[in-house]
């Protein structure tokens, strides 16, 4: 009990560091990437990821990018001929 609490401290500071380095930290347990969990884990995970994505770059100022779907999901998406 106690090295999972001094982990979870240590995962909770780390990813403070992270984020004053400018990082996001996304912590995905292994238990969520079983079969029957994978699916949602994994849309949750793009949810996310897209949704980072779009509020930075609203944040800089830049346009929202177009948004293409991608097996059902709506991904964020650059012109990358710029």
């Amino acid at each position: 009990m106690a090295k999972i609490k001094r982990n979870q401290e240590r995962d909770i500071e780390t990813q403070k560091r992270l984020a004053e380095m400018g990082w996001h930290s996304i912590t995905i347990w292994e238990c969520e990437l079983k079969p029957s969990k994978r699916e949602q884990t994994l849309k949750s995970l793009a949810y996310t990821l897209n949704k980072m994505w779009l509020e930075e770059h609203a944040i800089i100022g830049k346009p929202y990018p177009q948004l293409e779907e991608e097996n059902g999901m709506l991904k964020a998406a650059e012109d990358r001929k710029a």
